[in-house]
């Protein structure tokens, strides 16, 4: 049997497509059939060496399918199981992973990234990455919600975001709009801050009690709308220097930033504002399993929404179309859908 992939050969060029045998899982391993992958700005920091991958290497780490073949030693999965998958291979021994953080395992490979990933007809991973679906899960929702939703939710809980909290998300797009959403469902006043006028509306669509543009001016705006005290959190989505150091203005005394958003210039930090502010710069690194199943969990309850994230689809095709998408800011989310 062959398959369809998606490969990056080089940095700084186009994803070329081949077509390869398709793999048999090793013991421990399940084989899947992908059916969606979303598509978001690691995959661009992936093509522009940002993650200093071995190449070639198929990418894809958002994705969901159904289980094709079981390897040896393979219990609670069988073929035609939905599965949502986890994108982070971990030891399952390290303190980290003992303690739900499988996401720093101290052995940690990332499907995509350090393995072949989810961006062709078929892709093998351990197990334990393959979350069961609950019957009727659409599928292209489910492979969002592994990265769009779990990272913005794992940022909020590194933050400890607490109801009535202040929270201010920079950069409303695939992962700062579910921030958005998130932050306002456990309970927090949320102010979103963006560039873009689409996105803008965006986060007033997913509930953000205040939107700001993300300019010169935000940290005296959110000031103003905070009696002069700042943020209590700042979920910063956009990346770079500028994001950060506007991030750092505006939060509160005691308050917490998270960088989220990848950026592969370093950047400079103030540690007096950070000394005298008793300020905490964390960074959150992916999600875990336990986010994954969150999120499954409120979209199975209805409390969160994903239609703006599977609203654009394109064939595995269009790959190089998708990474373009993410330029445009009509756009939030593009999904590789791979089922025929």
């Amino acid at each position: 049997m062959t398959m369809r992939a998606a490969v990056l050969a080089r940095y700084d060029a186009p994803f070329s497509f081949e077509t390869r045998p398709v793999p048999r899982p090793g013991p421990g391993e399940v084989l899947v059939r992908v059916a969606a992958c979303g598509v978001c700005g690691s995959d661009r920091f992936l093509q522009q060496g940002g993650f200093a991958s071995t190449l070639p290497v198929v990418p894809g780490h958002e994705a969901a399918g159904r289980v094709a073949e079981t390897g040896p030693g393979v219990a609670g999965l069988g073929e035609g199981d939905a599965v949502a998958l986890y994108y982070i291979a971990h030891c399952g021994r390290c303190r980290n992973c003992r303690a739900g953080r499988e996401n720093i395992c101290i052995a940690v490979r990332r499907m995509g990234v350090d393995f072949d990933g989810a961006m062709a007809d078929f892709v093998v991973l351990p197990a334990e990455n393959c979350l069961k679906l609950d019957a009727g899960t659409e599928l292209a929702a489910a492979a969002v919600i592994t990265d769009a939703i779990g990272t913005p939710l794992h940022a909020l809980l590194r933050a400890r975001v607490a109801a009535g909290e202040r929270v201010l998300v920079t950069g409303v797009g695939g992962i700062g709009s579910n921030a958005v959403q998130v932050a306002r469902l456990m309970g927090a006043e949320v102010i979103a801050a963006s560039r873009s006028a689409e996105a803008q509306g965006t986060a007033r669509a997913m509930g953000a009690h205040h939107v700001l543009p993300a300019d010169d001016a935000l940290p005296a705006a959110v000031a103003a709308l905070t009696e002069g005290q700042g943020a209590d959190a700042v979920i910063q989505c956009a990346p770079g220097a500028t994001a950060f150091a506007a991030g750092l203005a505006c939060l509160a005394r005691g308050g917490r930033l998270v960088v989220v958003g990848t950026a592969k210039a370093p950047v400079a930090v103030d540690t007096n504002r950070v000394l005298w502010g008793e300020h905490e710069i964390l960074g959150s690194r992916g999600f875990t399993r336990a986010d994954i199943r969150q999120g499954l969990a409120w979209h199975r309850e209805g409390l969160i929404r994903t239609d703006h994230l599977t609203a654009r689809r394109r064939p595995l095709e269009e790959l190089n179309e998708a990474i373009a998408d993410l330029d445009d800011p009509k756009v939030v989310r593009t999904v590789i859908m791979l089922e025929r």
